[in-house]
């Protein structure tokens, strides 16, 4: 098994149409290469290979900040971890990787769940921050929406990161910047 990390801007068009595929996101499906490379500009994809071929993937997004009591947190977002050939371990091998990649380099780093996935990040001891990821809003289509994720995962932060984000709740919500 091979790990390893791309920039956006060092895709293989074959490597954009698998993410593409694996993520299944309407809004995205149709992106070309160059319109995807300027997306994810700010993020950086992890593979995991086997044979040389993907098997596993998912990206760290840079571009993530929040706004909680007036006060702007820049994290790091694990998003989009998708396992190309399921029920093979293969999701957790990357997790594991990417738990120790972004340790190593010292970055601040978060993920969100629904409850069903509660299972997979347990068995994979993610620290979870149950219910607090719905305390999440943002301004979208000139409305404030609440997050559709249930948890907040620590993937890699700070006892004072965790415990700014363990305080949310229905008063204290983080706005999505």
């Amino acid at each position: 098994m091979l790990y390893s990390i791309k920039q956006a801007e060092e895709l293989s068009d074959e490597e954009i149409k698998l993410i593409l595929k694996s993520w299944e996101i309407d809004d995205w499906l149709n992106l070309d290469s160059l319109s995807f490379k300027m997306k994810f500009e700010n993020s950086e994809f992890h593979f995991l290979k086997n044979d040389d071929r993907i098997v596993c993937l998912a990206r760290i997004n840079f571009d993530f900040k929040l706004e909680i009591q007036k006060n702007i947190y820049s994290l790091a977002e694990l998003v989009g971890l998708v396992s190309v050939d399921k029920a093979r371990g293969y999701g957790s091998f990357l997790l594991s990787k990417m738990v120790t990649n972004l340790s190593e380099r010292e970055i601040e780093s978060v993920g969100f769940c629904k409850k069903q996935l509660r299972p997979f990040y347990e068995k994979n001891n993610i620290k979870i921050l149950y219910g607090k990821g719905v305390f999440i809003t943002e301004f979208d289509n000139n409305q404030w929406t609440d997050s559709d994720d249930d948890d907040i995962l620590v993937i890699n932060t700070s006892e004072e990161n965790i415990n700014i984000l363990r305080s949310l709740n229905e008063q204290n919500k983080a706005i999505l910047i």
